[in-house]
């Protein structure tokens, strides 16, 4: 690119001149040229009065109109179809009169345009939209964008001037049935194999070792020891650890794991259904769906997550590893994934979780039955409907 080119360019980006105004220019100089040489009046006025008209323009894009702008988005979390009210309050907070504007909202793909009218000092004026949905996902507004200019396009300027607010579209939530019947057995969580010196859950005792905790000693247990050995014996107590569930939710999010959109959403959906239903039981959950992880989170931001999930390309096996740096503690893993999704590949996610992890996957497939079936230790349900995951989550009764 030529140097001349590259400043016409930069001169143009720059400018507060549009198109518009840049022609005008040049019709404005041309007419004011031929008027003086051919001493044609007419021509000098046409273009003298292009040329002034230019100016004055200039001059209102660049007088400012700065006033303080608050945008606000109520509510913040809505479901697919509901609608949010969206509001724009401007403020002149200046001790002079602001010219009027044009005030741009984007809201999402599309934008709010208001007219701003002249305000004195202290005046405000309010304007107030409605954000329809349609589908799940995060919905951007603004920043709000003052356009300053004249009313015939010849000079135009913008300013950003507000904050960027998001609009939380949930995917729906179905009720499913309790995820831990049966898994908490006693006030902190469920049992493991693992032994521990100290925990709520009696399991066997042994003899002493140097460092024991003596508040541990079973002194019954060791006065017959002792009486039988004719010699002092002390024998402690140990139990077995406990765990608070730990659920942990990975969803698939590759396009190629799903015959088409609705299937993706459809899993998005059951997702999101579990990991609500597990929070509600008070169960720890960490989620991983594609590039998003929330760990440990209420069920609005758990939610807020779901919302945000687009297809990704990454592979199960990398995700459950993200789990096992996020959550070393998972206790149960529910894989939601497409029809297709080899055992291999499931596998290879076991291995990443750890044997101590019990793995659930479920299998998105509609238009099939569904059923549930037990492969190499780890529980598959297939869900040919949304309305079925209740019933699945029912039969596997320990997930």
């Amino acid at each position: 690119m030529s140097p001349l080119r590259a400043l016409t360019r930069s001169l143009r980006e720059r400018s507060v001149v549009t198109g518009t105004g840049w022609g005008a220019a040049l019709v404005g100089a041309l007419a004011a040229t031929v008027g003086w040489v051919l001493a044609w009046d007419e021509a000098r006025i046409v273009g003298l009065g292009l040329l002034v008209l230019l100016g004055l323009a200039v001059l209102q894009a660049l007088g400012g109109s700065r006033v303080d702008l608050e945008l606000g988005v109520h509510p913040v979390r809505v479901r697919p179809g509901t609608s949010a009210d969206g509001s724009l309050r401007a403020t002149n907070a200046r001790s002079r009169r602001v010219a009027p504007a044009e005030l741009e909202v984007p809201v999402g793909e599309r934008v709010e345009a208001f007219r701003l009218p002249s305000l004195g000092p202290g005046g405000r004026v309010d304007h107030a939209f409605t954000i329809p949905t349609t589908r799940r996902g995060v919905i951007v507004v603004g920043p709000v964008t003052t356009v300053l200019g004249d009313p015939f396009g010849l000079a135009r300027r913008t300013l950003n001037a507000s904050r960027t607010l998001e609009l939380f579209v949930h995917p729906r939530v179905l009720a499913l049935p309790s995820l831990d019947a049966g898994l908490v057995r006693d006030l902190e969580g469920r049992p493991t194999p693992d032994p521990s010196v100290s925990d709520l859950d009696f399991h066997t005792l042994r003899g002493y070792l140097p460092g024991d905790d003596r508040r541990h000693v079973h002194w019954r247990s060791s006065a017959r020891v002792s009486a039988a050995a004719g010699s002092t014996a002390l024998m402690m107590k140990t139990y077995t650890d406990t765990r608070r569930s730990h659920l942990a939710v990975l969803l698939d999010a590759r396009p190629g794991s799903y015959p088409d959109e609705d299937a993706f959403e459809t899993a998005v959906t059951a997702a999101a259904s579990v990991a609500v239903r597990a929070l509600r039981d008070e169960m720890d959950v960490t989620v991983v769906a594609g590039e998003h992880a929330v760990d440990r989170a209420g069920v609005a931001r758990t939610l807020d997550g779901f919302a945000r999930v687009e297809p990704y390309e990454a592979d199960l096996p990398g995700l459950a590893a993200r789990v096992a740096g996020l959550a070393p503690g998972t206790s149960i893993a529910v894989v939601v994934t497409g029809a297709e999704t080899p055992v291999l590949e499931i596998q290879r996610v076991a291995s990443h979780l750890g044997g101590h992890v019990r793995l659930h996957v479920l299998r998105v497939a509609p238009g099939q039955r569904s059923t549930t079936s037990a492969v190499l230790g780890m529980s598959f349900l297939t869900m040919g409907a949304l309305e079925d995951l209740p019933r699945l989550v029912r039969v596997v009764g320990d997930l």
